[in-house]
């Protein structure tokens, strides 16, 4: 009988059992499944939230900022969500590496997630606490608007620092991530790529901007204005100069005038590098002469010692900025009405305006063709002038003036090293060096380097019309690896434009028939520090000698007519530590130089590009 008993209360516990478990698992799979459903609810809504976002950065405006400081905080309370709903799923997502086709991808979802969060907490900090700067830029004030926004940016400092934290980890877990394999996803990233430096740069910029405009205390700049159809080391020749001052935001004085102004003989000039000395004749190193090294930091130091000799006017930094610089913001503040120039003058018609007014400035009844005379000698530039005054006069108002398309049009200008900054403040500086926004020649560890630096001493504008296409191949050798530059140089001028090359200095009938004549260069080319140079043809009086930053010069100089073509042909071995596997190549391109073609062939690898920007190789 007590057998029975027991046998009855056992079975009962295991149908008890049974149903709890039954229950259990009921409810676990329906828990499991309002959490899919959450987290898919939270994700569907954290999608069109994107959607909304990349239609507003299509066509930025200050305007759409309070439709976008809402979708940006949207969609970082649904990524939030989605992130916490889908919990278990991610624990679990590491461990489906091993499913069909999408199992890579299932497998880096928990980073991918960690990443989206990161870059919403960032948008949302950032647009948060520029929110204020953008409307009152947005209110038409301009630069008069420059003091109140100085003061809105430092007191937003600690939340701009705060969104760059959070940027800096969504970079460092985007470069964790493989490849992905499902189509969309890889689109998403794509843009993202093109993006992220996008908006660290606007963060880094906004961190920048109170110290550069004097929020401490007055802030004096030199400005140089570089041609680089006349190519020198940091972009081109010196064409215009002058300063600017901020006091706190506001600008408190703006000159700008041709480069030769600039120059005081009552004081004691130095002698000038002997190549200037060599090929152009030059007995003084005056400013307009002074970007004579391709690192404009160093560039930089020359011609502000030189400016407050002459000028007596000390500054806190240097800017420079050539033909590209001046298109592009321009572009961004255009279109201007230059007294003179009877349409408005836009991105696309500066430059054009700018030779022509140098050829027959208004004011002037000569020419170049004759010498022109001191009327003309003394016009000639005025358009420079004329062209800051009607652009400043914009910016001050600000009146329709588009924020978004200046600022793009300063992290192109910079990031293309068409505007290059060399600044004192300890902070700007190291930020500016960090991005590669100073124009400074920094070689990485660990990697081969490789720089050309063309500059034109013959007097004229050839390189308007002079395109380069630079080969370049490492190989292993006998003794290490060696590395063969090929430099093709063709004129694009008719042949026969200038039969005789004549350097001598000397004006044309136009400004394009400055730049119909032969190409003289004193070419560099700038390799890792010990590297042996083991031949080379192209180059009159070939020499080696030390580079800054561990770096070794090969240089020489060459002549090139129009309508005809030069190669110069370099082999030299690396030194013993140069990287093999894995392979890296840094290719730094010269401030102010035509988008180079590039070919690089290391081992297996081989890359073609357009040298518009730095290039990067690693080839395992």
């Amino acid at each position: 009988m007590i057998d029975a008993q027991e046998r009855h209360t056992e079975e009962t516990l295991r149908r008890w059992l049974a149903v709890a478990l039954i229950v259990a698992t009921l409810a676990l799979a329906g828990w499991l499944g309002w959490r899919a459903v959450r987290s898919g609810m939270y994700a569907r809504a954290a999608l069109a939230d994107i959607n909304r976002l990349q239609a507003a950065l299509e066509q930025p405006s200050l305007e759409a900022l309070p439709r976008v400081q809402a979708d940006i905080a949207s969609l970082d309370t649904h990524l939030k969500e989605a992130q916490a709903a889908a919990g278990p799923f991610l624990r679990l997502a590491p461990h489906l590496g091993w499913a069909p086709r999408l199992g890579p991808d299932i497998a880096n979802a928990p980073q991918l997630l960690d990443m989206a969060v990161a870059l919403s907490t960032a948008g949302r900090t950032a647009v948060d606490a520029l929110a204020p700067v953008g409307e009152m830029v947005a209110g038409g004030g301009g630069l008069d608007a420059l003091p109140q926004a100085v003061d809105a940016l430092q007191a937003a400092q600690p939340q701009i620092e705060a969104a760059r934290a959070d940027m800096v980890r969504a970079a460092e877990i985007r470069a964790s991530l493989p490849p992905l394999s499902e189509p969309r996803l890889a689109g998403q990233l794509a843009k993202l790529d093109a993006l992220l430096p996008l908006a660290t740069g606007g963060l880094e910029l906004a961190a920048l901007a109170p110290a550069l405009l004097g929020a401490d205390g007055p802030r004096t700049y030199l400005l140089l204005a570089q041609n680089n159809d006349e190519l020198r080391g940091t972009g081109g020749f010196i064409s215009g100069a002058g300063h600017v001052t901020f006091d706190r935001g506001k600008l408190a004085d703006l000159t700008f005038a041709d480069s030769y102004a600039v120059d005081n003989f009552e004081q004691p000039h130095t002698a000038p590098p002997a190549p200037l000395a060599r090929y152009m004749a030059a007995d003084l190193w005056l400013l307009r002469d002074s970007n004579w090294s391709p690192d404009f930091p160093e560039a930089a130091d020359v011609a502000r010692a030189l400016y407050l000799q002459d000028r007596g006017m000390a500054t806190d930094g240097a800017a420079a900025l050539d033909l590209e610089a001046v298109s592009l913001l321009v572009g961004a503040v255009g279109p201007l009405q230059v007294p003179g120039i009877d349409e408005p003058v836009t991105g696309d018609n500066a430059i054009q305006w700018m030779k022509a007014a140098w050829q027959s400035p208004v004011g002037s009844e000569t020419g170049p063709e004759t010498g022109g005379g001191t009327a003309w000698w003394e016009k000639r530039k005025d358009f420079m002038g004329e062209l800051v005054k009607v652009a400043l006069a914009r910016v001050q108002g600000g009146a329709d003036l588009d924020m978004a398309a200046v600022a793009r049009a300063l992290y192109t200008a910079l990031d293309s090293r068409s505007l290059q900054l060399a600044l004192d403040d300890p902070a700007a500086a190291a930020l500016l060096a960090e991005r590669g926004w100073d124009g400074g020649v920094r070689p990485p560890a660990g990697s081969d380097f490789l720089l050309v630096v063309d500059s034109n001493v013959g007097f004229n504008k050839a390189n308007m019309l002079v395109r380069q296409r630079i080969d370049y191949a490492v190989e292993e050798g006998n003794a290490g690896l060696e590395a063969t530059l090929r430099l093709t140089y063709t004129h694009t001028a008719p042949a026969g434009s200038e039969p005789v090359c004549d350097r001598s200095p000397r004006y044309g009938a136009t400004y394009e028939d400055l730049a119909k004549r032969c190409y003289w260069s004193y070419l560099r080319v700038y390799a890792p520090g010990g590297s042996e140079l083991l031949s080379l043809d192209g180059l009159n009086d070939p020499a080696t000698e030390a580079g800054m930053r561990n770096t070794v010069i090969f240089a020489g100089d060459f002549v090139l007519k129009p309508g005809e073509q030069h190669l110069v042909t370099l082999r030299y071995r690396l030194p013993p530590d140069a990287p093999r596997a894995p392979y890296r190549l840094f290719v730094r391109k010269q401030a102010g130089a035509m988008g180079s073609e590039l070919s690089v062939t290391a081992g297996a690898c081989h890359e073609e590009a357009i040298l518009e920007r730095d290039f990067h190789l690693e080839c395992p």
